[in-house]
């Protein structure tokens, strides 16, 4: 019997799909999608509109993203380093804060 292909989904099919079906339905490389979104989690949190939200609710907005294919890889690997690139910037500005007081 022939193995039939994942079915790819349109974006208002996914809004309705809950989490681990979208995670069940995507075919490519489902385990390295944890590191990526936790990554993306991590770009996510640092964002005002998420910032009232748990870890795990923005893990799970990160993983619905990358799933219905919001964001791509690429995007996710540029803010991450963005991030990586302000951090630096941002420790300076604290420690400089504190000496002052």
């Amino acid at each position: 019997m022939a193995r039939e292909a994942k079915k790819k989904f349109s974006p208002e099919e996914t809004k309705d799909k809950s989490l681990e079906e979208l995670i069940l339905n995507h075919g490519d490389g489902k385990y390295a999608l944890v590191p990526l979104a936790s990554e993306y989690a991590l770009v996510l949190r640092r964002r005002d509109e998420y910032r009232h939200l748990t870890q795990p609710e923005i893990l799970d907005i990160a993983l619905r993203h990358l799933l219905t294919g919001e964001v791509d890889e690429e995007h996710v690997k540029t803010a991450s380093a963005e991030l990586a690139a302000q951090l630096p910037a941002e420790l300076a500005l604290n420690d400089a804060a504190k000496k002052k007081l």
